[in-house]
């Protein structure tokens, strides 16, 4: 039985790859391209490693559209996570006179809104039964509704967990069969690892995304659904109590002491996991889908050794878009691109992602019983219970969003406090919504 509810899922970030010029070999039988072969130019940041995961996936992808395709020459470019939507920027400016893409890897929700000016509208290509089996929509489409204009076609759910370390817990002198299920609780835990020589948790704020990570997890604790609308919207202010109350969860993580030593300087990707699957911290959050995650902690640690929960204290799981693809403006070849796309999405496909990638496809006609992992099986249920919720930063516009986490850095390095921090991702706001009315 499969879940139906793998709602759409949110950000962020993910592999900092680099260029990989690639395309499937042409097959012995398949004519010798030439110099007026078509190219098809596809950009993402997770194809950097072709031998497992996310990269290895697309490898797989690229080679079943080259059978297909034996005249186009596909040229798939994975550029670095961190400069991508910079390099995505210069090649809206150039309008892809320069080796632009023709198709392009985005985050869903505000990324897509974004950049909407250089993605052709997908109206006229997504045909209602594709439609129909895939959740997201709301998350690439204008207006943030899944009957608007769709400018990308989801590929992954993406959501946040916790994660512990059994083993860790159980030298903590705690039950590694009954994780902390109260913000007490948890700082309780935290304190006992603490003492027992191991960080409390795994994270990396270099740049910033851990702040971000952790106000999607906690906001649960503070803020309802109708609050949540109201901050994205401008109803309620980012100076408002209930929002104070989320940072100051945040900031007394910091004030205690509970992460790793020098995690100002770490990065989320890949160092952060690292930190985590080395066995020297017993909680990290991580992603459900991709890379750090059910899958790739219990490769290294043992899925025995593994255990999953919802931020302490919460009910749900923040639950929203992972990766898109959609088609550049200028893309000479919109259909070539478009079955691309298609074949990602694809039924076949969606089940070689949860299979290879340990990632949850938007495309919900895949096989669920291929889910073994116990903690995988864990999220799974929550997600078909209903136990989700939208990320609160999910249609927050990018600028208040790169706001949050610059001032939850000041926060935590005692460059400012959060009153003050609260104040100017406030004006961040109020001044996007001044220029997004005008």
């Amino acid at each position: 039985m499969r879940p139906k509810a793998i709602l759409s899922l949110l950000p962020v970030l993910l592999l900092v790859g680099c260029s990989r010029p690639q395309g499937p070999a042409t097959p012995a039988s398949a004519p010798a391209q030439t110099a007026t072969a078509t190219t098809l130019t596809v950009w993402d940041w997770l194809s950097a490693d072709p031998s497992q995961g996310v990269g290895h996936w697309l490898t797989e992808v690229d080679e079943q559209f080259g059978q297909a395709h034996p005249g186009v020459n596909l040229k798939h470019v994975a550029q670095s996570h961190t400069e991508y939507y910079e390099i995505l920027k210069a090649a809206e400016a150039a309008a892809g006179q320069q080796g632009g893409p023709d198709v392009v890897m985005i985050h869903q929700g505000s990324r897509v809104m974004d950049h909407r000016q250089s993605l052709l509208p997908l109206d006229k290509y997504v045909p209602p039964e594709l439609k129909k089996k895939i959740v997201g929509w709301e998350l690439t489409s204008e207006g943030f509704s899944a009957e608007g204009t769709p400018y990308a076609v989801p590929v992954a759910v993406q959501g946040l967990a916790w994660y512990y370390n059994r083993q860790v817990l159980a030298q903590a002198g705690l039950d590694p069969g009954k994780p902390p299920s109260t913000w007490d609780e948890f700082l309780s835990a935290c304190g006992k690892v603490k003492a027992a020589g191991y960080a409390p948790i795994a994270a990396g704020e270099k740049e910033g995304d851990w702040a971000d990570w952790f106000v999607n997890s906690a906001y649960f604790l503070d803020l309802s659904d109708a609050d949540r609308v109201a901050l994205q919207s401008g109803a309620m202010s980012w100076t408002d109590p209930k929002v104070e109350s989320v940072l100051r969860r945040f900031a007394g993580l910091g004030e205690r002491g509970f992460f790793q030593e020098g995690f100002m300087s770490t990065p989320l990707f890949p160092d952060t996991g690292e930190v985590f699957m080395r066995g020297e911290a017993a909680f990290i959050l991580g992603l459900l889908s991709d890379v750090a995650h059910w899958k790739e902690f219990s490769e290294i640690l043992g899925p025995e050794n593994v255990g999953v929960m919802m931020c302490p204290g919460a009910d749900r799981l923040p639950v929203g878009g992972g990766f898109a693809y959609g088609i550049a403006s200028w893309s000479p070849n919109p259909d070539l691109a478009f079955e691309y796309i298609s074949l990602i999405v694809s039924d076949e496909n969606a089940n070689a992602f949860l299979a290879q990638a340990g990632s949850f496809p938007a495309n919900q006609d895949y096989d669920a019983g291929q889910i073994k992992n116990p903690t995988a099986k864990q999220i799974a249920g929550w997600v078909a219970e209903g136990k989700t919720g939208q990320p609160l930063t999910a249609q927050v516009p990018t600028e208040v969003v790169e706001a949050l986490k610059r001032e939850c850095q000041r926060i935590l390095t005692g460059q400012t406090d959060i009153p003050a921090a609260l104040a100017a991702i406030d004006a961040v706001a109020k001044a996007a919504r001044e220029g997004g009315a005008e």
